[in-house]
Protein backbone atom coordinates (compact mmCIF):
# COMPACT_ATOMS: atom_id res chain seq x y z
CA UNK A 1 0.00 0.00 0.00
CA UNK A 2 1.49 3.36 -1.04
CA UNK A 3 1.42 6.48 1.12
CA UNK A 4 -1.60 8.80 1.00
CA UNK A 5 0.50 11.71 -0.29
CA UNK A 6 1.96 9.63 -3.13
CA UNK A 7 -1.55 8.46 -4.03
CA UNK A 8 -2.61 12.12 -4.05
CA UNK A 9 0.06 13.03 -6.60
CA UNK A 10 -0.79 9.98 -8.73
CA UNK A 11 -4.47 10.99 -8.73
CA UNK A 12 -3.61 14.54 -9.77
CA UNK A 13 -1.38 13.31 -12.60
CA UNK A 14 -4.11 10.93 -13.87
CA UNK A 15 -6.63 13.78 -13.76
CA UNK A 16 -4.36 16.19 -15.68
CA UNK A 17 -3.54 13.61 -18.35
CA UNK A 18 -7.22 12.81 -18.88
CA UNK A 19 -8.08 16.50 -18.91
CA UNK A 20 -5.57 17.33 -21.64
CA UNK A 21 -6.69 14.27 -23.63
CA UNK A 22 -10.10 15.88 -23.81
CA UNK A 23 -12.02 13.40 -21.64
CA UNK A 24 -15.38 14.59 -20.23
CA UNK A 25 -14.89 16.59 -17.03
CA UNK A 26 -17.31 14.56 -14.91
CA UNK A 27 -15.63 11.27 -15.87
CA UNK A 28 -12.14 12.74 -15.49
CA UNK A 29 -12.63 13.92 -11.90
CA UNK A 30 -14.67 10.89 -10.79
CA UNK A 31 -12.26 8.35 -12.30
CA UNK A 32 -9.21 10.07 -10.78
CA UNK A 33 -10.90 10.22 -7.39
CA UNK A 34 -11.92 6.55 -7.46
CA UNK A 35 -8.44 5.37 -8.48
CA UNK A 36 -6.77 7.60 -5.88
CA UNK A 37 -9.05 6.53 -3.03
CA UNK A 38 -8.56 2.87 -4.02
CA UNK A 39 -4.78 3.31 -3.88
CA UNK A 40 -5.07 4.55 -0.29
CA UNK A 41 -7.87 2.34 1.10
CA UNK A 42 -7.97 -0.54 -1.32
CA UNK A 43 -10.80 -1.16 -3.79
CA UNK A 44 -13.47 -2.11 -1.23
CA UNK A 45 -12.45 0.61 1.21
CA UNK A 46 -12.31 3.24 -1.53
CA UNK A 47 -15.76 2.30 -2.86
CA UNK A 48 -17.21 2.36 0.65
CA UNK A 49 -15.63 5.77 1.33
CA UNK A 50 -17.03 7.30 -1.88
CA UNK A 51 -20.34 5.43 -2.06
CA UNK A 52 -22.60 8.16 -0.62
CA UNK A 53 -21.09 11.09 -2.55
CA UNK A 54 -23.21 10.84 -5.75
CA UNK A 55 -26.45 11.01 -3.76
CA UNK A 56 -25.36 13.67 -1.27
CA UNK A 57 -24.04 15.84 -4.12
CA UNK A 58 -27.14 15.51 -6.34
CA UNK A 59 -29.51 15.95 -3.37
CA UNK A 60 -27.73 19.08 -2.12
CA UNK A 61 -30.37 21.82 -1.98
CA UNK A 62 -27.76 24.53 -2.57
CA UNK A 63 -26.87 23.09 -5.99
CA UNK A 64 -30.38 23.91 -7.30
CA UNK A 65 -29.41 27.58 -7.55
CA UNK A 66 -27.32 27.06 -10.71
CA UNK A 67 -29.96 25.45 -13.00
CA UNK A 68 -32.59 27.91 -11.76
CA UNK A 69 -30.53 30.97 -12.66
CA UNK A 70 -29.51 29.26 -15.92
CA UNK A 71 -33.21 28.84 -16.77
CA UNK A 72 -33.85 32.49 -15.92
CA UNK A 73 -31.09 33.54 -18.33
CA UNK A 74 -32.30 31.21 -21.08
CA UNK A 75 -35.85 32.55 -20.84
CA UNK A 76 -34.54 36.12 -21.01
CA UNK A 77 -32.39 35.18 -24.01
CA UNK A 78 -35.18 33.45 -25.96
CA UNK A 79 -37.57 36.21 -24.91
CA UNK A 80 -35.31 38.68 -26.77
CA UNK A 81 -34.75 40.91 -23.76
CA UNK A 82 -31.23 41.53 -25.08
CA UNK A 83 -32.46 43.77 -27.88
CA UNK A 84 -34.51 45.78 -25.40
CA UNK A 85 -31.46 46.28 -23.18
CA UNK A 86 -29.35 47.32 -26.17
CA UNK A 87 -31.94 49.78 -27.52
CA UNK A 88 -32.38 51.36 -24.08
CA UNK A 89 -28.62 51.69 -23.55
CA UNK A 90 -28.24 53.19 -27.04
CA UNK A 91 -30.75 55.96 -26.32
CA UNK A 92 -28.85 56.96 -23.18
CA UNK A 93 -25.25 56.39 -24.33
CA UNK A 94 -25.28 56.49 -28.15
CA UNK A 95 -24.30 60.18 -28.42
CA UNK A 96 -21.08 59.75 -26.41
CA UNK A 97 -17.69 59.31 -28.14
CA UNK A 98 -17.72 55.68 -29.27
CA UNK A 99 -21.39 55.61 -28.27
CA UNK A 100 -22.28 52.28 -29.88
CA UNK A 101 -19.30 50.57 -28.24
CA UNK A 102 -20.28 52.07 -24.86
CA UNK A 103 -23.86 50.99 -25.54
CA UNK A 104 -22.57 47.44 -26.00
CA UNK A 105 -20.74 47.61 -22.66
CA UNK A 106 -23.77 48.93 -20.77
CA UNK A 107 -26.15 46.47 -22.48
CA UNK A 108 -23.76 43.60 -21.67
CA UNK A 109 -23.89 44.62 -18.00
CA UNK A 110 -27.69 44.75 -18.13
CA UNK A 111 -28.03 41.39 -19.86
CA UNK A 112 -25.39 39.91 -17.56
CA UNK A 113 -27.81 40.58 -14.70
CA UNK A 114 -29.99 37.73 -16.00
CA UNK A 115 -27.63 35.67 -18.14
CA UNK A 116 -24.60 34.80 -16.01
CA UNK A 117 -22.52 33.61 -18.97
CA UNK A 118 -19.81 35.76 -20.55
CA UNK A 119 -19.68 33.74 -23.78
CA UNK A 120 -23.47 33.90 -24.25
CA UNK A 121 -23.42 37.64 -23.65
CA UNK A 122 -20.61 38.07 -26.20
CA UNK A 123 -22.50 35.93 -28.73
CA UNK A 124 -25.76 37.86 -28.39
CA UNK A 125 -24.07 41.26 -28.45
CA UNK A 126 -22.21 40.34 -31.63
CA UNK A 127 -25.53 39.53 -33.28
CA UNK A 128 -27.26 42.66 -31.96
CA UNK A 129 -24.53 45.32 -31.88
CA UNK A 130 -22.05 44.52 -34.65
CA UNK A 131 -24.50 45.02 -37.60
CA UNK A 132 -25.37 48.43 -36.15
CA UNK A 133 -21.67 49.32 -35.79
CA UNK A 134 -20.92 48.20 -39.36
CA UNK A 135 -23.78 50.31 -40.68
CA UNK A 136 -22.33 53.36 -38.91
CA UNK A 137 -18.79 52.69 -40.22
CA UNK A 138 -17.19 51.69 -36.91
CA UNK A 139 -13.63 50.44 -37.00
CA UNK A 140 -13.79 46.62 -36.56
CA UNK A 141 -11.04 46.72 -33.94
CA UNK A 142 -12.88 49.00 -31.54
CA UNK A 143 -16.30 47.59 -32.43
CA UNK A 144 -15.61 43.89 -31.98
CA UNK A 145 -12.92 44.56 -29.37
CA UNK A 146 -15.51 46.26 -27.16
CA UNK A 147 -17.87 43.29 -27.57
CA UNK A 148 -15.19 40.78 -26.56
CA UNK A 149 -14.07 43.00 -23.67
CA UNK A 150 -17.63 43.46 -22.38
CA UNK A 151 -18.39 39.74 -22.14
CA UNK A 152 -16.69 39.36 -18.73
CA UNK A 153 -19.24 41.71 -17.15
CA UNK A 154 -21.65 38.76 -17.01
CA UNK A 155 -19.04 36.88 -14.94
CA UNK A 156 -19.02 39.61 -12.28
CA UNK A 157 -22.59 40.90 -12.23
CA UNK A 158 -24.93 38.42 -10.52
CA UNK A 159 -26.36 35.92 -11.08
CA UNK A 160 -22.93 34.84 -12.35
CA UNK A 161 -22.38 31.16 -13.14
CA UNK A 162 -18.66 31.27 -12.18
CA UNK A 163 -19.52 32.94 -8.85
CA UNK A 164 -22.11 30.25 -8.13
CA UNK A 165 -19.56 27.57 -9.01
CA UNK A 166 -16.94 29.24 -6.80
CA UNK A 167 -19.38 29.38 -3.89
CA UNK A 168 -20.29 25.71 -4.24
CA UNK A 169 -16.63 24.64 -4.40
CA UNK A 170 -15.22 26.94 -1.72
CA UNK A 171 -18.10 26.98 0.75
CA UNK A 172 -18.38 30.78 0.56
CA UNK A 173 -21.89 32.24 0.76
CA UNK A 174 -23.37 32.58 -2.72
CA UNK A 175 -25.61 35.41 -1.51
CA UNK A 176 -22.58 37.37 -0.27
CA UNK A 177 -20.73 36.61 -3.51
CA UNK A 178 -23.66 38.00 -5.51
CA UNK A 179 -23.67 41.21 -3.49
CA UNK A 180 -19.87 41.41 -3.78
CA UNK A 181 -20.05 41.31 -7.57
CA UNK A 182 -22.18 44.42 -8.05
CA UNK A 183 -19.75 47.25 -7.31
CA UNK A 184 -16.78 45.62 -9.12
CA UNK A 185 -19.12 44.94 -12.06
CA UNK A 186 -20.26 48.56 -12.17
CA UNK A 187 -16.64 49.74 -11.79
CA UNK A 188 -15.61 47.54 -14.73
CA UNK A 189 -18.51 48.89 -16.79
CA UNK A 190 -17.24 52.41 -16.12
CA UNK A 191 -13.58 51.64 -16.84
CA UNK A 192 -14.41 49.79 -20.09
CA UNK A 193 -16.57 52.72 -21.21
CA UNK A 194 -13.75 55.13 -20.30
CA UNK A 195 -11.35 52.97 -22.33
CA UNK A 196 -13.62 53.39 -25.37
CA UNK A 197 -13.90 57.16 -24.88
CA UNK A 198 -10.12 57.61 -24.61
CA UNK A 199 -9.53 55.59 -27.79
CA UNK A 200 -12.15 57.54 -29.75
CA UNK A 201 -10.92 60.89 -28.45
CA UNK A 202 -7.51 59.98 -29.84
CA UNK A 203 -8.86 58.77 -33.21
CA UNK A 204 -12.43 60.09 -33.73
CA UNK A 205 -12.67 58.53 -37.20
CA UNK A 206 -12.72 55.05 -35.65
CA UNK A 207 -16.23 55.62 -34.26
CA UNK A 208 -18.44 58.28 -35.91
CA UNK A 209 -20.57 60.22 -33.43
CA UNK A 210 -24.30 59.39 -33.19
CA UNK A 211 -27.09 61.98 -32.76
CA UNK A 212 -28.35 62.53 -29.22
CA UNK A 213 -31.72 60.96 -28.37
CA UNK A 214 -34.52 63.19 -27.12
CA UNK A 215 -35.89 62.89 -23.60
CA UNK A 216 -39.08 61.34 -25.00
CA UNK A 217 -37.07 58.69 -26.85
CA UNK A 218 -35.12 57.87 -23.70
CA UNK A 219 -38.31 57.46 -21.66
CA UNK A 220 -39.90 55.35 -24.40
CA UNK A 221 -36.85 53.04 -24.48
CA UNK A 222 -37.44 52.16 -20.82
CA UNK A 223 -40.69 50.46 -21.78
CA UNK A 224 -38.87 47.31 -22.84
CA UNK A 225 -36.66 47.00 -19.76
CA UNK A 226 -38.59 48.39 -16.79
CA UNK A 227 -40.14 45.05 -15.85
CA UNK A 228 -36.78 43.33 -16.14
CA UNK A 229 -35.08 45.98 -13.97
CA UNK A 230 -37.80 45.69 -11.32
CA UNK A 231 -37.37 41.91 -11.35
CA UNK A 232 -33.63 42.22 -10.71
CA UNK A 233 -34.22 44.69 -7.87
CA UNK A 234 -36.71 42.27 -6.28
CA UNK A 235 -34.44 39.23 -6.69
CA UNK A 236 -31.20 40.86 -5.54
CA UNK A 237 -32.97 43.06 -2.98
CA UNK A 238 -34.52 39.93 -1.48
CA UNK A 239 -31.07 38.36 -1.09
CA UNK A 240 -29.49 41.55 0.26
CA UNK A 241 -32.31 42.19 2.71
CA UNK A 242 -32.35 38.63 4.02
CA UNK A 243 -35.97 38.27 2.88
CA UNK A 244 -35.27 35.14 0.84
CA UNK A 245 -32.47 32.65 0.33
CA UNK A 246 -30.49 32.53 -2.90
CA UNK A 247 -32.45 29.45 -4.01
CA UNK A 248 -35.77 31.15 -3.30
CA UNK A 249 -34.59 34.27 -5.14
CA UNK A 250 -33.64 32.11 -8.14
CA UNK A 251 -37.14 30.60 -8.16
CA UNK A 252 -38.69 34.08 -7.97
CA UNK A 253 -36.45 35.18 -10.83
CA UNK A 254 -37.56 32.29 -13.04
CA UNK A 255 -41.26 32.88 -12.35
CA UNK A 256 -40.88 36.63 -12.84
CA UNK A 257 -39.03 36.16 -16.12
CA UNK A 258 -41.74 33.79 -17.38
CA UNK A 259 -44.43 36.35 -16.49
CA UNK A 260 -42.54 39.19 -18.22
CA UNK A 261 -41.96 37.19 -21.40
CA UNK A 262 -45.58 35.97 -21.42
CA UNK A 263 -47.00 39.49 -20.99
CA UNK A 264 -44.76 40.74 -23.83
CA UNK A 265 -45.77 37.71 -25.94
CA UNK A 266 -42.14 36.98 -26.75
CA UNK A 267 -42.32 33.17 -26.38
CA UNK A 268 -44.90 30.54 -27.27
CA UNK A 269 -45.47 27.28 -25.38
CA UNK A 270 -43.35 25.23 -27.79
CA UNK A 271 -40.39 27.62 -27.40
CA UNK A 272 -40.87 27.55 -23.62
CA UNK A 273 -40.68 23.75 -23.56
CA UNK A 274 -37.57 23.79 -25.75
CA UNK A 275 -35.96 26.32 -23.41
CA UNK A 276 -36.64 24.13 -20.37
CA UNK A 277 -35.33 21.09 -22.27
CA UNK A 278 -32.09 22.91 -23.15
CA UNK A 279 -31.56 24.15 -19.59
CA UNK A 280 -32.26 20.69 -18.17
CA UNK A 281 -29.68 19.19 -20.53
CA UNK A 282 -26.95 21.65 -19.54
CA UNK A 283 -27.96 21.60 -15.88
CA UNK A 284 -27.83 17.80 -15.81
CA UNK A 285 -24.31 17.89 -17.24
CA UNK A 286 -23.33 20.41 -14.55
CA UNK A 287 -24.65 18.09 -11.83
CA UNK A 288 -22.58 15.21 -13.19
CA UNK A 289 -19.53 17.51 -13.12
CA UNK A 290 -20.21 18.46 -9.51
CA UNK A 291 -20.59 14.81 -8.52
CA UNK A 292 -17.24 14.11 -10.19
CA UNK A 293 -15.51 17.02 -8.47
CA UNK A 294 -16.95 16.05 -5.08
CA UNK A 295 -15.52 12.53 -5.55
CA UNK A 296 -12.15 14.07 -6.44
CA UNK A 297 -12.29 16.56 -3.54
CA UNK A 298 -13.05 13.76 -1.07
CA UNK A 299 -10.04 11.86 -2.38
CA UNK A 300 -7.91 15.01 -2.03
CA UNK A 301 -8.98 15.41 1.60
CA UNK A 302 -8.20 11.75 2.22
CA UNK A 303 -4.73 12.10 0.69
CA UNK A 304 -3.86 15.15 2.79
CA UNK A 305 -2.25 16.78 -0.27
CA UNK A 306 -4.03 20.18 0.13
CA UNK A 307 -2.93 20.35 3.80
CA UNK A 308 0.62 19.50 2.79
CA UNK A 309 0.65 22.22 0.12
CA UNK A 310 -0.82 24.74 2.58
CA UNK A 311 1.87 23.89 5.13
CA UNK A 312 4.61 24.18 2.49
CA UNK A 313 3.34 27.61 1.42
CA UNK A 314 3.13 28.75 5.05
CA UNK A 315 6.70 27.55 5.65
CA UNK A 316 7.97 29.47 2.61
CA UNK A 317 7.71 32.75 4.58
CA UNK A 318 6.60 34.61 1.45
CA UNK A 319 4.47 37.72 2.09
CA UNK A 320 0.79 36.85 1.94
CA UNK A 321 0.14 39.34 -0.88
CA UNK A 322 2.92 37.75 -2.93
CA UNK A 323 1.26 34.35 -2.51
CA UNK A 324 -2.11 35.72 -3.64
CA UNK A 325 -0.50 37.36 -6.68
CA UNK A 326 1.18 34.05 -7.55
CA UNK A 327 -2.25 32.43 -7.40
CA UNK A 328 -3.63 35.17 -9.68
CA UNK A 329 -0.80 34.59 -12.17
CA UNK A 330 -1.52 30.84 -12.03
CA UNK A 331 -5.16 31.53 -12.94
CA UNK A 332 -4.14 33.83 -15.79
CA UNK A 333 -1.83 31.15 -17.20
CA UNK A 334 -4.39 28.34 -16.81
CA UNK A 335 -7.03 30.54 -18.44
CA UNK A 336 -4.93 30.64 -21.61
CA UNK A 337 -5.39 26.89 -22.07
CA UNK A 338 -8.54 25.85 -20.20
CA UNK A 339 -12.12 27.10 -20.00
CA UNK A 340 -13.33 28.48 -16.65
CA UNK A 341 -15.21 25.38 -15.29
CA UNK A 342 -12.19 23.03 -15.35
CA UNK A 343 -9.90 25.79 -14.06
CA UNK A 344 -12.15 26.41 -11.06
CA UNK A 345 -12.80 22.74 -10.42
CA UNK A 346 -9.08 22.04 -10.55
CA UNK A 347 -8.04 24.73 -8.14
CA UNK A 348 -10.71 26.12 -5.82
CA UNK A 349 -10.93 23.20 -3.39
CA UNK A 350 -7.12 23.28 -2.99
CA UNK A 351 -6.50 27.04 -3.01
CA UNK A 352 -9.50 28.30 -1.01
CA UNK A 353 -8.24 26.79 2.30
CA UNK A 354 -4.80 28.31 1.66
CA UNK A 355 -6.29 31.76 1.01
CA UNK A 356 -8.49 31.47 4.10
CA UNK A 357 -5.48 30.41 6.21
CA UNK A 358 -3.63 33.52 5.04
CA UNK A 359 -6.42 35.61 6.56
CA UNK A 360 -8.14 36.75 3.35
CA UNK A 361 -11.90 36.91 2.93
CA UNK A 362 -13.08 34.11 0.60
CA UNK A 363 -15.80 36.36 -0.80
CA UNK A 364 -13.21 38.96 -1.86
CA UNK A 365 -11.03 36.19 -3.28
CA UNK A 366 -14.03 34.96 -5.28
CA UNK A 367 -14.25 38.32 -7.03
CA UNK A 368 -10.51 38.24 -7.74
CA UNK A 369 -10.94 34.75 -9.22
CA UNK A 370 -13.88 35.99 -11.32
CA UNK A 371 -11.68 38.75 -12.76
CA UNK A 372 -8.89 36.35 -13.65
CA UNK A 373 -11.34 33.87 -15.18
CA UNK A 374 -12.75 36.78 -17.18
CA UNK A 375 -9.32 37.54 -18.62
CA UNK A 376 -8.88 33.85 -19.44
CA UNK A 377 -12.07 34.02 -21.49
CA UNK A 378 -10.37 36.62 -23.70
CA UNK A 379 -6.90 35.19 -24.26
CA UNK A 380 -5.94 32.60 -26.89
CA UNK A 381 -5.50 29.72 -27.48
CA UNK A 382 -8.83 28.93 -25.73
CA UNK A 383 -10.27 32.47 -25.33
CA UNK A 384 -13.89 31.41 -25.69
CA UNK A 385 -15.27 34.99 -25.87
CA UNK A 386 -12.74 35.89 -28.55
CA UNK A 387 -13.59 32.96 -30.79
CA UNK A 388 -17.35 33.24 -30.23
CA UNK A 389 -17.18 36.81 -31.54
CA UNK A 390 -14.78 35.85 -34.34
CA UNK A 391 -17.12 33.08 -35.53
CA UNK A 392 -20.01 35.56 -35.77
CA UNK A 393 -17.93 38.12 -37.68
CA UNK A 394 -16.14 35.93 -40.27
CA UNK A 395 -15.39 38.91 -42.52
CA UNK A 396 -13.04 40.39 -39.89
CA UNK A 397 -9.61 38.75 -39.33
CA UNK A 398 -9.14 37.32 -35.84
CA UNK A 399 -5.87 39.26 -35.58
CA UNK A 400 -7.84 42.52 -35.97
CA UNK A 401 -10.19 41.52 -33.15
CA UNK A 402 -7.26 40.56 -30.89
CA UNK A 403 -5.56 43.90 -31.56
CA UNK A 404 -8.77 45.78 -30.80
CA UNK A 405 -9.35 43.71 -27.67
CA UNK A 406 -5.96 44.46 -26.08
CA UNK A 407 -6.89 47.92 -24.63
CA UNK A 408 -9.96 46.36 -23.01
CA UNK A 409 -7.96 43.47 -21.58
CA UNK A 410 -5.45 45.93 -20.11
CA UNK A 411 -8.40 47.86 -18.63
CA UNK A 412 -9.74 44.68 -17.00
CA UNK A 413 -6.30 43.99 -15.49
CA UNK A 414 -6.02 47.56 -14.16
CA UNK A 415 -9.48 47.19 -12.60
CA UNK A 416 -8.34 43.89 -11.08
CA UNK A 417 -5.43 45.67 -9.40
CA UNK A 418 -7.85 48.25 -7.97
CA UNK A 419 -10.12 45.49 -6.63
CA UNK A 420 -7.10 43.68 -5.18
CA UNK A 421 -5.78 46.66 -3.21
CA UNK A 422 -9.20 48.15 -2.31
CA UNK A 423 -11.09 45.09 -1.02
CA UNK A 424 -13.90 47.24 0.39
CA UNK A 425 -15.19 47.71 -3.15
CA UNK A 426 -16.08 44.02 -3.10
CA UNK A 427 -17.00 43.72 0.57
CA UNK A 428 -19.09 46.87 1.16
CA UNK A 429 -22.45 45.46 0.05
CA UNK A 430 -21.94 41.98 1.60
CA UNK A 431 -21.05 43.60 4.92
CA UNK A 432 -24.28 45.64 4.79
CA UNK A 433 -26.46 42.59 4.13
CA UNK A 434 -29.22 41.80 6.59
CA UNK A 435 -29.31 38.38 8.20
CA UNK A 436 -25.53 37.83 7.86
Amino acid sequence: MISATTAGWIGVIIMLVMLFLGMPLAFTFAFSGVIGASLILGWRGGMSFLSTIPYTSAANYTFAVMPLFMLMGDIAFHGNLTSDAYNCARKFCGHLPGGLAITTTVASAMFGAVCGSGSTTALIMTQVAWPEMKKNKYDPGIGLGSIVGSGPLAILIPPSTPLIMYGLLSGASIGRLFMAGWLPGLLLTFTLSLCTILQVKRNPERAPRMPKATRREKVASLKGVWAFLILMVVVMGGIWGGICTVNEAAGIGVIGCIIIVAIMRRMNFKEFCETIKGTASIGGAMFFMFIGIQVFNSFMSLSGLPRMLASAIAASHLPSQAIIWLIVILYLLLGCFLDSPPVMMLTISILAPIVSALGYDLVWFGIVVAFTVAVGALTPPVGINLFVVSSRAPDVPTATIIKGMIPYMVTILITLVIIFYVPQISLLLPNLMFGT
